[in-house]
């Protein structure tokens, strides 16, 4: 039986009422308008969207003028950042203030960052990363995470969300149950963490049940599959998500993480996980990306109305009980309502200087050999990371910038990113050969995490046989002081930000 006119607008109210896109530009285009104006859930924010701050303040307004939807970005500090996507971050990440190990430190970063969030009109901080990184060769969070002992990550990632809400920024803590014992990056495939429940709580549980402690508004799902609770991916699994409810005992939102990453959407579809997180307990469904690796145009409009029509489909087909998007809707409501009495409360802006972030990343950084003032001239920089931290966007050259323009008339290159041979990428022993050719020996190279890619450890040790004394950058994650043997003179930095690179550079040109 066909439903009836209320029953199909009650049920286009709801489907709206629950999700998150993203889209396309720096202003509202008109199905995002269309969308608002019928109780749209959130928006979702990533850098295609930001240029200046007055320019994201401009946005926010226009749509907290066209709805109560929740905005949203991932603004976790170090390599990930949406505000400050074309320029680096100007805050740590999360590995440095682990290093750190202040809990004042990491208080005054995030309340930096919910001081620009609010500026911004930014109403959720989908961080902190609360993920213990128990895997060092971990391809998607490594830096991101405060550390591999859960109770460090734990009192780090409270003192994190305390911070934002108390500045009128709702936090977020992710990935639940955890992605940090994982080698598969759920952005591109399916991660499986195999552990049985008594770790899965001694250790990935651990900071998620203080974040909960600590009154967080909101949690991310991780597209990861637990098998010792359920043979679905977090996001789709009842009994993960009743742990977090009945468990930890959260009453917030469930947000998951964005449907379009391959864990989901390559394999059991975007307009099905979208449906099926709902019914799995999901309260804002986050869409994701409409640009990233989609080609020169936008899928903002596409994504979003397949997901609205999968939602409204499955109310009316009666395979998702109206109750629970309902339930749902009353969640994401009250997170709106709560972020739109922030708003229109006075705070005063934290606001933390530049010089003392160059001093907590200073603090952080771990050496080896003689790095103080080891630079005093032209100097000649590669950067051999070969993978990107697909969260993050891209690569950032923040650290060679910085060199560069302390010593004038250093050059830079980068290896894997003109290292193209016969349509094909060049290995180990050919780049070598291009980069003696183009650059000639460097002075400094430039690493990510330690054994993280096996072709770019092969050109490390080929630049190091032929330049044991240049000095090797590691700006990954780095589990062990005996990292990078073959380096004589190495700095591991834990992340990459703007303080980094100053950080950096300030040790390296010490005595010039």
């Amino acid at each position: 039986m066909a439903a009836s006119a209320p029953d199909r607008a009650r049920a286009v109210e709801l489907a709206h009422a629950v999700l998150m896109p993203g889209f396309g530009g720096r202003v509202v285009p008109p199905w995002l308008a269309r969308a608002l104006e019928s109780g749209l859930g959130g928006v979702c924010y990533f850098g295609h969207n930001i240029d200046t701050p007055d320019q994201a303040a401009r946005l926010s307004a226009a749509i907290h003028d066209l709805g109560l939807a929740v905005t949203a970005v991932d603004e976790e500090g170090g390599i990930v950042t949406r505000l400050h996507a074309a320029n680096g971050s100007p805050h740590v990440g999360n590995a440095v203030l682990g290093r750190v190990d202040d809990l004042e430190v990491t208080r005054r970063v995030a309340r930096d960052i919910a001081g620009q969030l609010r500026r911004t009109g930014i109403d959720l901080d989908l961080a902190p990363v609360v993920d213990v990184n128990a895997n060092p060769h971990n391809p998607v969070i490594g830096v991101r995470s405060f550390g591999a002992d859960p109770a460090l990550v734990a009192r780090h990632g409270a003192a994190f969300v305390e911070e934002l809400q108390a500045a009128g920024v709702a936090a977020c803590p992710k990935h639940f149950p955890g992605h940090g014992d994982t080698v598969v990056d759920s952005h591109v495939g399916l991660p499986v963490v195999d552990v049985d429940l008594e770790t899965l709580r001694a250790r990935e549980l651990t900071p998620f049940a203080a974040a909960v402690d600590a009154g967080a508004r909101c949690v991310m799902t991780a597209h990861i599959v637990f098998p010792a609770l359920d043979r679905a991916p977090a996001t789709l699994s009842a009994p993960v998500l009743s742990l977090l409810r009945e468990g930890l005992g959260f009453e917030g939102v469930i947000v998951s993480d964005a449907i379009d990453m391959r864990a989901i959407s390559g394999t059991i579809g975007f307009g099905e996980g979208v449906v099926r997180a709902l019914l799995a307990g999901v309260d804002l469904v986050g869409l994701g990306n409409p640009v990233l690796g989609k080609g020169d145009d936008p899928h903002d409009e596409h994504e979003f109305t397949e997901a609205l029509q999968a939602v409204v489909a499955a109310l009316e087909g009666g395979r998702l009980p109206r109750q629970r998007v309902v339930e749902a809707a009353t969640r994401v409501g009250s997170l709106a309502a709560w972020s739109q009495d922030r708003r229109s409360s006075s705070s005063e802006d934290a606001t933390l200087a530049g010089p003392p972030s160059v001093e907590i990343a200073a603090r952080a950084l771990r050496t080896r050999g003689a790095v103080e003032g080891a630079l005093s001239g032209p100097v000649r920089v590669l950067d051999i990371r070969r993978r990107r931290n697909i969260a993050s966007g891209r690569l950032s050259g923040l650290l060679a910038d910085t060199l560069l323009a302390r010593l004038p008339g250093s050059s830079a290159a980068s290896a894997f990113a003109s290292s193209a041979v016969e349509g094909r990428v060049a290995g180990p022993d050919r780049v070598a050969a291009l980069v003696q050719e183009q650059l000639g020996d460097p002075d400094v190279i430039v690493t990510g995490t330690p054994g993280g890619d096996d072709e770019e450890s092969a050109l490390l040790d080929r630049l190091l046989a032929r330049r044991p004394d240049a000095v090797v950058v590691c700006l990954g994650w780095s589990a062990h002081d005996d990292d990078l043997p073959r380096a004589s003179r190495a700095i591991f930095t834990f992340g990459d930000s703007q303080p980094t690179a100053r950080a950096v550079t300030e040790l390296l040109t010490a005595h010039r």
